[in-house]
């Protein structure tokens, strides 16, 4: 989504320093920035990708495998069933972007969502809403009574944000966010750091847009992203050492992948394999990075990632979030719905959202002629008056998955250890790629696995962690191999 900051603008953070070690202790914050650290977790993994690679003072960020398949989606064109699945990749859209368009400073670059709804009167009822999209200059019809929706609105969020504009936080190095209670004193925090008084240090830093670029930059491959921002101190990259959660495959689905493996040290070189296969590793690109963490189930440790996470988890929804649906949208986040495929293999659900008009006067038409009214899509019982609407989200390209997904099929794809996925028209490119690796033919051993959900996870825990994601996620399919080199 577009921001709208001005590049003077900034959210004042307070910061405790140990002159000694030239390290963060804490920082004390109020909503703007904990809104901010928040909205992290709703952004997609094809916008982190693209963010990671701006220029800033941090320079660009490697995130595994993350990179290399967000450029190789970039040069797949012929491959893509439409050009407008190749936007959706590199651009895809937040599902809280509504949440985060009150943000203080906004990185996510992405031009927010046009709504338009029909004038019908007439039109309205409990059912669930479509969620078509149209060409702004070609409106579409409301999916019930087909009046043209040519009438444009703008969701009003009741809610501004994610936490409590009251409560104030304290956040760790480390990105764990803690209420700025007697429970959680700085006193204790003082303590448990070893710090001694005289060489704590306080310090007031203004956040920019530049800097929020950088923690996030920082927050994926550090753990102390406070004191490489703030500090000006080069990032102290996490060594991962990868082992693969206990996944369960808990839905039969599964792809079939020829593996080709050098057997002098169990490598996996790259995969041959079907569309379906293929399609999955490029709508990585459009998981939001809450949703990953919470389905790694705390086995991942992306940077600082998965402290932020928890400790946003274990907030008091009464006490420290604006609602119960705000931290659901941190927790739990959903797929935006233009990102519905039929044959979605890993279990993160697809937002479906009803929408209300709440208006004044006597009658539905006059109050949109008049712009008397709003539209959310929240229900409120304590409004007078009430439709519930059909939305038609407009923008400048049409933007659906199709049910076939955004690769073209029946086709074999080749796909690399680093996840750089290609048309494998012929043998000739396998072998074209085997001679730029300069491995001997003899060092070589093909094998063909059948993956389910388990590896699915495997593969995308070590794409976002390491630079091996086949060889790591499919880790264990590969014991013989091993034992034979």
């Amino acid at each position: 989504m577009a921001s709208t900051t001005q590049k003077d603008e900034y959210v004042q953070l307070k910061l405790l320093v140990n002159e000694e070690t030239n390290k963060v202790v804490f920082a004390e914050a109020e909503k703007d920035f904990v809104d901010i650290l928040c909205s992290f977790l709703t952004l997609p993994l094809g916008t982190i990708a693209r963010l990671s690679q701006m220029d800033s003072s941090m320079g660009p960020v490697k995130i595994g495998c993350l990179n290399s398949l967000y450029q190789s989606v970039a040069g797949l064109d012929e491959c893509l069933c439409t050009e407008t699945n190749k936007e959706m990749l590199l651009y895809p859209r937040n599902s809280s972007e509504d949440y985060c368009g009150t943000l203080k400073l906004n990185i996510d670059d992405v031009e927010p969502t046009e709504y338009f709804m029909s004038a019908n009167k007439h039109c309205g009822s409990e059912s669930d809403c479509e969620c078509d999209y149209f060409p702004a200059n070609i409106h579409g019809k409301c999916g019930r009574c087909s009046s043209c929706c040519n009438c444009p609105v703008f969701l009003r969020p009741f809610y501004k944000g994610f936490v409590n504009s009251i409560a104030t936080f304290v956040i760790t190095d480390d990105l764990i966010i803690m209420p700025n209670s007697m429970v959680h004193t700085s006193f204790s925090l003082l303590q448990n750091s070893g710090i001694a008084t005289s060489s704590a240090k306080e310090m007031t830093v203004n956040v920019t847009k530049e800097k929020v670029l950088d923690l996030l930059k920082c927050a994926l491959v550090s753990l102390s992203p406070l004191t490489d921002v703030f500090l000006g101190k080069k990032p102290s990259i996490q060594r991962y050492l990868f082992s693969a959660g206990t996944f369960k495959n808990n839905r039969y689905i599964q792809s079939i992948l020829q593996l080709v493996i050098r057997k002098s040290d169990g490598k996996i070189l790259f995969a041959h394999a079907e569309q379906d296969f293929a399609d999955l590793l490029v709508s990585f690109l459009t998981f939001p990075l809450g949703g990953v963490v919470s389905n790694l189930r705390g086995y991942g440790s992306i940077g600082s990632v998965g402290e932020l996470y928890k400790s946003i988890f274990k907030l008091d929804i009464r006490k420290y979030l604006m609602t119960k649906e705000a931290k659901m949208r941190l927790v739990h986040p959903h797929l935006s719905s233009e990102f519905k495929l039929s044959k979605n293999i890993l279990p993160i659900k697809t937002e479906r959202r009803h929408f209300y008009c709440y208006y004044q006067g006597e009658s539905y038409k006059k109050s949109i002629i008049n712009d008397q009214f709003f539209v959310t899509d929240e229900y409120r019982s304590d409004e007078k008056k009430c439709e519930t609407i059909d939305l038609i989200k407009g923008n400048s390209l049409k933007r659906s998955a199709s049910d076939e997904g955004y690769l073209k099929g029946p086709r074999t794809y080749l796909v690399t250890d680093e996840l750089v996925i290609g048309p494998s028209s012929s043998s000739i490119s396998a072998l074209l790629l085997i001679n730029r690796l300069q491995v001997p033919l003899e060092d070589l051993k093909e094998k063909i696995v059948t993956i389910g959900v388990k590896e699915c996870f495997s593969i995308l825990e070590a794409a976002l962690t390491t630079t091996s994601a086949l060889t790591n996620g499919l880790n264990h399919l590969l014991t013989k191999v091993k034992e034979e080199k």
